[in-house]
């Protein structure tokens, strides 16, 4: 669909041709932007504020439904339409479920605002889909799916008993935090593809050669599904 309106200026009146997909806001008071759009916005805008990527359907639908019932107010049945709308943007590829478990996952988003905040002193806009994800799992500490690691997983390496740490000047061991299954390759912030391993062990994740990622993949999902 296409709108044509006309502002005008100095010169005189300039039309514009938009289409509804790149409506944002609100034109003559009225709410323009489509159903699939406003969906997307809320989702990334929920992700920034839990600080991962992985959200639960009924947190979502509670913490959203007065923004989707403000924006429609005449649609009687919103929570149904919340999931039909989550529906379209599975079908699209923004996010993806999780079977069973009442989760969905964002998609495409490189950084989360916590992310980006944590990250200001490194530039990672250049780096490959491994190596950013690499970085950011190194240096951001203390957003929440890297707290929830900590705090679930403890100080360790799980990897094989490994007890390679140190103390640092607050107390604490250090530790990184890691995606089992990377975001790049369609990992998940949940719980159950998270782990802790010492600086060592989370370079070889990510860069020693594809037999020894496989095999560290594979061992850390098994030891973190007997911990949960």
């Amino acid at each position: 669909m296409k709108f044509v309106f006309s502002i005008k200026k100095a010169e005189g009146y300039q039309d514009f041709i938009l289409l509804e997909s790149v409506f944002s806001e609100f034109v003559f008071g009225r709410p323009v932007m489509n159903w699939k759009d406003f969906t997307r916005r809320n989702v990334v805008d929920f992700c920034n504020q839990i600080g991962s990527r992985t959200f639960c359907l009924k947190d979502f639908i509670k913490a959203k439904i007065d923004a989707f019932q403000h924006f429609k107010p005449n649609n009687n049945h919103i929570e149904a339409k919340i999931r039909q709308q989550l529906q379209v943007l599975r079908d699209t590829g923004i996010i993806s479920f999780l079977d069973n478990s009442g989760h969905y996952t964002l998609r495409g988003i490189d950084l989360l605002e916590p992310e980006k905040k944590e990250l200001q002193s490194i530039d990672v806009s250049g780096e490959i889909p491994e190596r950013r994800e690499y970085l950011v799992e190194t240096y951001v500490r203390n957003i929440t799916w890297a707290k929830k690691a900590r705090e679930i997983f403890g100080e360790y390496c799980l990897y094989r008993k490994c007890r390679n740490t140190f103390l640092k000047d607050d107390g604490t061991r250090y530790i990184e935090v890691h995606h089992i299954i990377p975001l790049c390759n369609g990992g998940e912030d949940g719980i159950w593809n998270m782990s802790v391993l010492c600086a060592h062990h989370h370079r070889m994740a990510h860069f020693s050669d594809a037999k020894t990622r496989i095999t560290m993949e594979n061992y850390l999902l098994k030891e973190v599904e007997q911990r949960l």
